[in-house]
């Protein structure tokens, strides 16, 4: 359920005065709505509204008492909202001319004491712990307290009794003399002096039936009050002589007893809260900092550069610093040391915040690990993105047909797709390490990015492990001499000048020349120093006694992609894989990385878990993709 903000101030209505021969002119209300300091709202408690961030029309509509459901208690429109960032005040047109309207107008005129309030749709809020300090609407202003950052103003009301007994409003619904009650307890207008003046003829007076209800509502909220407040008498006694409504010695009290329970539950010799005082703590900010000490190779590039500027201040160096840091944001203390290992755990997962802390920091990390290891295969693969783990098939790139002409009628002749077809099916790797009460008492921060750095490196050896394992695999069956796509010997120009020939002559099943382009020369250990070679130099022996050099027609021509995975001895010719690939290589949802979470460990481990996932298949692609040598 979404709460409306309702802040209390000033209210200030006056009529125009009256010129001969024009018409009459509408009153003004005149309204200090806000004045940038900390407000107790019921819903939300001590809340601040950061003025930069409120949103408001020109045109703002003023009803009594936030009541949007009638017209009959709409009463005029702000016509002018001033917010300098300090103070927020409007002004406008008293328009209505219903019962309510002359209600107001009439207990105004009795001097009757009525207050605004403004009511703001907060967007975008967070909570300030106790303590801190923050600058806001030009004031020093102190925790605890919800800061609303963003929030469009919606409504003004005038009302009878605000939330906030201090404030007060002064309403002149008729200019010219004030009133006082007269010996029949009737009002009646008074000169400076107090003296009675005779009330003009079209002078309205409080009626005496307005006279009663007035003396029930306030003898209703006397009830209220003391009904709310009947095991605090000395709050019942100054709502009562203060004016308050019911609805605010109800948040007084609860704050009472909550305040009560708060000391009976306090722990002895808790060490209050140190550090943060005034700076921006978030899991942005915090994921950051603890990148950032523990060694990210490039911390703004993940974060941005105001993240990591904040996340320096905070200077956190263990995993204490993290754990009240974590804390902090939620506005509670550490009340725990590192050595109290349980409890402490306990208290770094009462909220979400830390956990995802840790786990957006790990999903940095595991991106570094995972990068340390060879990702050949991207060179030779077609990547896709699948929705599920099922079986996922698609045809061959290569089709029987080519485009053919229209008939003689504009009709469009039908092709054919390839049978031969190939399926793609991703599966998930997992694997779990623990951080363990050791590594918690030595306060080892540096375990929270070590361990997913572990997970990412083997996560990645783990895909290329099972990636190639399937090229190996399908090897003997598509690299055939009925597909001639395959030869032998060593790599040399000559051999590389055979296996182009070769490729250079498949064809479709209809015969058509496949037409794709080579860019890549994939080999194993052997091959690996002659392919760089050839691609290097601009010169190569002819392979005689003499040694005789020869133009290198294949200089910066195929470019080497050695795999560790691969056998030692074959190398192939590749074509560019966004048309024909060699291989295929499916994942989840499109996410080409592991994913790291962490949570609290089982009853028998005494710690923190952290589990590494990995969803992915992969397929061979298309036999006419490559030429294959068995490099001997």
């Amino acid at each position: 359920m979404k709460h409306k903000i309702i802040a209390i101030g000033q209210c200030k209505i006056v009529a125009a005065a009256a010129v001969e021969g024009e018409d009459p002119k509408l009153p003004t209300i005149e309204i200090e709505a806000y004045n940038g300091g900390i407000m107790n709202v019921g819903y939300y408690g001590p809340v601040v509204i950061d003025l930069a961030g409120l949103e408001a029309s020109d045109t703002v509509p003023i009803l009594f008492s936030h009541d949007d459901r009638t017209a009959g208690s709409i009463l005029g429109q702000a016509h002018s909202v001033a917010n300098d960032g300090k103070t927020l005040a409007m002004s406008g047109l008293f328009m209505a001319d219903s019962q309510t309207s002359r209600d107001v107008k009439t207990l105004a005129g009795n001097g009757y004491k009525f207050q605004s309030s403004v009511g703001v749709d907060p967007q975008k809020r967070s909570e300030i712990e106790a303590g801190v300090e923050i600058e806001v609407n030009g004031q020093t202003l102190q925790g605890p307290f919800t800061l609303v950052e963003a929030g469009k103003l919606n409504e003004v009301s005038v009302v009878s009794m605000g939330a906030d007994g201090s404030t007060s409003a002064k309403i002149a619904a008729e200019q010219g003399a004030p009133v006082a009650p007269n010996s029949e307890g009737v009002n009646m207008k008074v000169d400076k002096d107090g003296k009675p003046i005779e009330a003009a003829k079209d002078d309205k007076q409080p009626t005496a039936e307005q006279i009663r209800a007035a003396a029930v509502a306030e003898q209703g909220r006397i009830s209220r009050v003391q009904i709310v407040a009947k095991d605090h008498p000395e709050i019942a006694t100054q709502a009562i002589e203060g004016g308050w409504a019911p609805e605010r010695a109800e948040l007084v009290v609860a704050k009472a007893e909550l305040e009560a329970e708060k000391e009976r539950n306090k722990r002895p010799d808790t060490p209050a809260i140190q550090g943060f005082r005034g700076k921006e703590v978030n899991a942005d900010i915090l994921a950051a900092a603890v990148s950032i000490r523990a060694g990210h190779t490039s911390p703004e590039k993940a974060f941005g550069a105001e993240v990591c500027t904040k996340a320096s201040d905070l200077h956190i160096h263990s995993m204490t610093d993290l754990i009240r840091a974590g804390l902090a944001m939620g506005g509670k203390a550490l009340e725990y040391t590192r050595h109290e290992t349980r409890e402490f755990l306990q208290a770094a997962f009462s909220t979400r915040d830390i956990a995802n802390v840790i786990a957006a920091t790990a999903n940095k990390f595991i991106l570094e690990g995972y990068g340390t290891v060879e990702d050949t295969w991207r060179k030779v693969a077609n990547i896709r993105p699948v929705v599920d783990f099922k079986a996922n098939t698609g045809v061959r790139l290569v089709m029987t047909n080519l485009l053919q002409a229209m008939g003689p009628g504009g009709e469009i002749q039908h092709g054919e797709l390839s049978d031969d077809t190939r399926t793609v099916t991703a599966d998930t790797k997992a694997l779990m390490l623990g951080i363990t009460r050791k590594d918690i008492i030595n306060d080892d921060l540096g375990v929270l990015t070590d361990l997913p750095r572990r997970l990412g490196f083997a996560a990645a050896r783990t895909f290329n492990t099972d990636f190639w394992a399937v090229f190996e695999a399908a090897v003997a069956a598509a690299f055939t001499g009925g597909h001639a796509n395959t030869t032998t010997g060593a790599l040399t120009s000559a051999t590389m000048t055979a296996a182009e020939a070769l490729y250079l002559a498949l064809t479709d099943a209809d015969g058509n020349p496949i037409g794709g382009e080579l860019t890549t020369l994939l080999c194993g250990t052997t091959a690996y120093t002659p392919a760089r070679e050839i691609f290097a130099s601009t010169l190569v022996t002819d392979g005689s006694t003499s040694k005789k050099a020869n133009a290198n027609i294949y200089v910066n021509r195929f470019a080497p992609a050695f795999s560790r995975y691969l056998s030692a001895a074959p190398w192939l010719l590749v074509s560019n894989p966004m048309g024909m690939p060699l291989m295929e290589a499916a994942f989840l949802n499109g996410r080409e990385e592991p994913f790291v979470e962490t949570a609290d460990a089982d009853f028998n481990t005494l710690g923190v878990q952290m589990r590494c996932y990995y969803d992915y298949g992969s397929s061979f692609g298309d036999w006419r993709s490559a030429v294959y040598s068995t490099g001997a």
